[in-house]
């Protein structure tokens, strides 16, 4: 859907949420599309992706890929709509340039065609984010599809975000004023994560705080003050240790950009899992820049994802604001 009316004034908006294509891994494991760098296997009831001859990926978990099961999550917990980007093990961003542009196009067009069967699902984009050239003209396209905008991982071909070879992709997220919704992807699981399921507990965690961090010092979010940056997982450590990164600033005053500055340009999903955590979220960033999420449908998600503003105790505005009233603005506001 692309107008208005998707965004009821009452909507319950759930903005962080994933989709899986499943007809297009279909269509590689049978051998009706082909991309030579992309193997697509049999894994029980599902698949498993690789990309360059590498490890494949999880399996898919059903959830991803089940419309009957969404519909159901959707209807149980009253949420009118939901904002969907694909699942971050399969964008790809391993592949060449020109491979990874034509899978990014291919698998945005999937999840159009999957979201397509349930008029609550608004679709955010793939883009080939290891050609930063080729993924600032495809968010152009994306753009121009009306599209809100685009989901990205935390970095790229071992580049952080603040890398200048990105500013071609800043660049056009400025210009088009979409919703950049930064996900963590694999940048902080070195070995001290291996055990107690400590990569997804803690070292997403910790990928999207350093890549905040960074684009905090290097200025990208006021640079490009269009752009509108939702994070995932309420901002992970950022919000808490904002004191510290603000105090090194003034230490190193030369080098790093003001982070208060770009910190205030944020938006910020409401993943917590903790109404004390939810409550000083909101009070380091304002009721306005906070929007309800559920990462759907991993089991590390916010899977009741209302039970936590309920439990906040906001004040009437305020819970409107966070269930729908800012991701209302934010995505129509992408729109124009």
């Amino acid at each position: 859907m692309t107008d208005s009316s998707t965004y009821a004034s009452d909507a319950v908006i759930d903005v962080h949420a994933h989709l899986v294509p499943i007809d297009v891994l279909t269509a590689i494991a049978g051998g009706d599309t082909r991309f030579p760098n992309i193997e697509v296997t049999p894994h029980e009831a599902t698949y498993r992706v690789a990309f360059n001859g590498g490890a494949p990926t999880r399996p898919i978990a059903p959830g991803l890929s089940d419309p009957v099961r969404r519909t159901a999550w959707l209807d149980e917990h009253g949420i009118d709509v939901q904002v969907v980007g694909g699942w971050l093990d399969i964008f790809g961003y391993q592949l060449p340039s020109d491979e990874g542009t034509e899978w990014s196009s291919v698998l945005t067009d999937g999840l159009r065609t999957a979201a397509a069967r349930d008029e609550r699902l608004v679709v955010l984009g793939t883009v080939p984010l290891q050609a930063p050239n080729q993924a600032a003209e495809l968010l152009r396209l994306h753009h121009k599809a009306g599209l809100p905008g685009v989901m990205v991982a935390t970095r790229a071909a071992g580049r952080d975000l603040d890398d200048p070879a990105f500013t071609p992709f800043w660049e056009a997220a400025d210009e088009t004023g979409a919703v950049i919704s930064l996900h963590p992807g694999f940048g902080g699981a070195g070995e001290r994560y291996n055990d107690f399921g400590l990569v997804n507990g803690l070292a997403r965690l910790e990928d999207t705080t350093v890549t905040l961090a960074r684009l905090l010092y290097a200025g990208i979010p006021a640079r490009y003050a269009n752009a509108r940056i939702l994070v995932a997982h309420a901002g992970a450590a950022l919000p808490y240790v904002l004191g510290r990164l603000v105090q090194n600033h003034a230490v190193n005053p030369d080098s790093t950009a003001d982070p208060l500055e770009s910190f205030s340009r944020l938006y910020f999903d409401s993943v917590v899992f903790d109404s004390d955590a939810l409550r000083f979220l909101l009070g380091k960033v304002g009721a306005q820049k906070v929007l309800l999420g559920s990462d759907y449908p991993f089991p590390i998600g916010d899977l009741k994802p209302r039970n936590v503003i309920e439990a906040a105790e906001l004040d009437a505005e305020a819970r409107v604001q966070v269930e729908g009233g800012n991701a209302r603005e934010l995505f129509l506001r992408a729109r124009r």
